[in-house]
């Protein structure tokens, strides 16, 4: 017998989205119900609140019949005779509001005050209230806000927390996987260690029993060298006894000769050492000093293996770049290592791991027709970059660039990024000054640095006196003189409280020390017009004239003059001491290179490649000059007199260009008179803008 059976098709309605797709209006998205928001059927067969038709009609142009349009398909309804409340009843809708009325009753709480009302939330005040509670505060306060019904922001908040609960699920799963790769990485890093540490002492282990095994080989040896003299004086004895034996057996000794041994003491005591006492002796020490040996040995194994350990937390650490960076000089970021709490790490050691890529090289380099050779310029020197661990918890990282634009670096520590890494920066064409002395002066027209004793030597002219200041500003004293009064163009420090200026109006060189008194001084009637003064090694001062040289010993007597090679209506600005006493001379159209007896031995080229020069004179204004000694680099500020620009440069000794310091756009020199290079560091004084500032130069 057959049974007939049916099969029952069931379908998992989600309550909240059946709600909103169906129970609330799609203008307001308030949930209808049976009061204002009273669910209307519009002659388009769409469903729309009461309140949103009110709305609709009041704002619908004047017609007749007066009309609307649908909000959701733009159709024109025409209004009932008695207005929208005549609109008929989506009663569909009406069905389905008191099915979900009994369904979701104890889902969604109501209002305490008005149980039937439904309750609204207020998205930006983050408050629950229903529109009957007029009295309160809130609902007024909220009337500008974005106010929604509690159901469907219960529904919103609902998808985003579950939304929010996966992503930390799966970054759960994330962090399970890396936290046991890095157990396993521990593991085998332990595992590493111990083989190195069996390997270390079982080498040590190899070299002590060596060191036994030649120790104890040794002595054997000596004993064995000492053993067979001793045996061998036994053969002696032996034989000896064996032939006296046979003399006093057959009596055959002759008196006279028994006589002589008798007299003989010097035979006896020849006997007595060849054949009765020992030729050797048995004496053998081994100087071990086993104790000392001891605490050595536990000093140099306490000592081994020191075990470096690290609790640096990469998410915690992070990079810093200064505000600018420039081309052609060393820059640096700084990578500070914190532990997981965010605390400074005070120790280095880490294994950091750094990768420097180019992003973009600057518009105007990319639209060059060298445009491939820059950027695989650039593409080399990322490749260089050096870490420098300070064992204080901070890394420096240092790179040099020539290309402008932009680039990103990438910084690991275990093989996990840092905190902001990659980290993007820019590498400009013009470069800030990093430093400038806290003091405004009135034209400064030179400054020396003296290293010994952390002093700076700054002659401010417009003040007429030598300011001595520590680099923080603090003033130490003021060398005033008379002398200051007349025009002094130039300044040398000499060491031992001891200066050196010079004054183009008196034509005079003066030797003065810290406290102001004049201590020798020269009126040269040759000089014409002295704009700069140096000194060399030997303690004897070059100074320029307008278009000589001239050279005084320490004494300032005159030694030797020369002219300086003549560009048509070039005049000689500023002198310089180069190796071996040469003499770097800056003219307004070029910069020379003299030996110390004023022979000339070259030009030092100021243009940089490419640059057109003037087929009558020169291009460039040398305004000052100096040579690095450490480096054999001359550091010169010049200026373009065709694009009215004054940077500073840095030529090769053999005089060959190498590149230029441009300053910002903001920080344009302005008259700079003076330049003294320490360590990578070029100090400018500017005579217009009253500072003096320095600059990296390498």
């Amino acid at each position: 017998m057959f049974t007939s059976t049916s099969l029952v098709e069931t379908v998992n309605i989600n309550v909240d989205d059946f709600s909103e797709t169906f129970l609330t209006c799609s203008t307001c998205l308030y949930t209808y119900d049976g009061n204002t928001r009273k669910p209307k059927l519009l002659p388009c067969s769409h469903s729309v609140c009461l309140f949103c038709v009110t709305q609709l009609a009041e704002l619908s142009p004047e017609t007749q019949p007066p009309t609307l349009r649908c909000p959701l398909c733009r159709e024109v309804c025409p209004i009932p005779a008695g207005g929208v409340i005549l609109f008929p009843a989506a009663f569909f809708i009406n069905q389905l509001l008191d099915v979900m009325q009994i369904q979701r009753k104890d889902v969604v709480p109501s209002c305490s005050n008005h149980p039937t009302d439904q309750l609204l939330y207020c998205e930006t005040c983050d408050l629950v209230f229903c529109e009957n509670c007029q009295d309160s505060v809130v609902n007024k306060k909220c009337d500008e806000h974005t106010v929604v019904p509690l159901s469907i922001a219960i529904k919103r908040m609902s998808e985003i927390v579950v939304y929010r609960a996966k992503g930390r699920l799966r970054a759960l799963d994330d962090a399970h996987v890396t936290v046991n790769r890095e157990i396993v990485q521990l593991d085998g890093n332990v595992d590493k260690i111990v083989e190195q540490i069996n390997a270390a002492i079982q080498e040590v282990s190899n070299l002590v029993e060596n060191r036994r095994r030649v120790l104890i080989e040794t002595v054997r040896v000596r004993r064995d060298e000492k053993r067979k003299v001793l045996k061998d004086q036994l053969e002696v004895i032996q034989d000896e006894k064996k032939k006296l034996q046979k003399e006093l057996e057959s009596c055959k000794m002759d008196i006279r000769s028994m006589a002589r041994q008798l007299k003989d003491g010097n035979s006896d005591d020849n006997w007595q050492r060849r054949i009765i006492e020992p030729r050797e002796n048995a004496f053998l020490r081994i100087n071990t000093n086993s104790e000392q040996m001891l605490v050595d040995v536990e000093r140099n194994l306490n000592e081994f293996g020191k075990l470096y350990a690290s609790n640096t937390f990469p998410g915690t650490s992070t990079v810093e770049a200064p505000a600018q960076m420039g081309i052609h000089v060393e820059n640096s970021l700084t990578l500070i290592t914190r532990d997981v709490d965010g605390k400074a790490r005070k120790t280095g050691g880490d294994p950091v791991e750094v990768e420097l890529q180019l992003v973009a090289l600057d518009p105007h380099l990319t639209q060059n027709r060298l445009a491939d050779a820059h950027r695989k310029r650039a593409e080399d020197e990322v490749k260089n970059i050096r870490v420098v661990d300070e064992n204080d918890g901070t890394y420096h990282l240092f790179f040099r660039l020539t290309q402008p634009g932009d680039y990103e670096i990438s910084v690991k520590i275990f093989g996990r990024p840092v905190a902001n890494s990659p980290l993007a920066f820019r590498i400009d064409s013009f470069h800030a000054y990093d430093w400038q002395m806290p003091v405004t002066f009135k034209y400064p027209t030179k400054c020396w640095w003296d290293e010994p004793t952390k002093r700076m030597f700054v002659l401010d002219s417009g003040n007429k006196r030598v300011r001595v200041l520590r680099d923080n500003g603090d003033v130490i004293t003021d060398v005033r003189n008379d002398e200051f009064k007349s025009g002094t163009v130039g300044m040398v420090y000499l060491g031992n409280e001891e200066l050196v200026v010079l004054s183009w109006q008196r034509k005079m060189l003066s030797k003065l020390n810290t406290r102001g008194e004049i201590l020798k001084a020269v009126q040269f009637s040759e000089f014409y017009q002295p704009t700069d003064v140096a000194v060399d090694s030997r303690g004897r001062f070059v100074i320029a004239d307008k278009t000589k040289i001239f050279i005084f010993d320490s004494n300032f007597k005159p030694l030797l003059s020369f002219p300086v090679r003549e560009t048509k209506g070039a005049e000689v600005k500023c002198v310089g001491v180069g190796l071996d006493d040469d003499v770097i001379v800056g003219t307004t159209d070029e910069l020379l290179l003299y030996d110390g007896a004023g022979k000339m031995l070259r030009k030092l080229n100021v243009s940089p490649p490419g640059t057109v020069m003037p087929k009558v004179g020169g291009r460039f204004n040398i305004t000052t000059v100096t040579c690095d000694v450490t480096t054999g680099q001359i550091v010169v500020i010049f200026t373009d007199k065709k694009m009215d620009r004054t940077n500073i440069g840095v030529i090769s000794y053999k005089g060959d260009f190498l590149y230029s310091i441009e300053p910002g756009p903001h920080e344009k020199f302005m008259a700079p008179c003076g330049i003294f290079v320490h360590k990578n560091k070029a100090f400018v004084t500017d005579f217009e803008r009253n500072t003096v500032r320095s600059y990296k130069y390498k």
